[in-house]
């Protein structure tokens, strides 16, 4: 028996489209995986071909790509992916993200993360956390210390 875990299907490949696959890959059943595909429960075995299972695994494998890409390897992603909250969206992880149809603002994302441009990264949707970057320091805040 090998010690490595499963790798994520490649995007095209015949195994990308079986949720079965897709899902061992990530280490989760296909009820987690229909869950955040937003899909009935029984959609993965029933209708594996569905659009919006296989747009959620095509994205999930497309973030999934770029953050193996940033180092770490696969298994490192993955984790990354379903574990990491992102200060940036509100403490979400990469998988919600991908639920929720915010691939494009988390490819952004990880595009200033390889670039090492924190600045890259969307503000927050916390209010107070945009009225603390928006807000000019005051002038008592120059002085010098002591």
């Amino acid at each position: 028996m090998s010690c490595t875990s499963p790798s994520i299907p490649a995007a095209g490949s015949t195994a990308s489209n079986d949720p079965r696959s897709f899902a061992r890959s990530l280490g989760i059943n296909l009820r987690h995986l229909a869950e955040y595909a937003n899909v009935a429960p029984e959609t993965p075995t029933l209708q594996p071909l569905d659009a919006r299972l296989q747009r959620y695994m095509r994205d999930a494998r497309t973030v999934l790509d770029r953050a193996t890409r940033l180092g770490g390897g696969r298994a490192a992603a993955r984790d990354w992916f379903r574990h990491m909250p992102l200060a940036t969206f509100a403490y979400r992880t990469a998988e919600e993200m991908v639920s929720e149809g915010r691939v494009g603002e988390l490819l952004h994302y990880l595009d200033g993360v390889e670039r090492w441009d924190t600045r890259a990264a969307l503000p927050t949707r916390d209010a107070g956390a945009a009225f603390a970057l928006s807000t000019p320091a005051r002038g008592d805040d120059d002085s010098p210390m002591a």
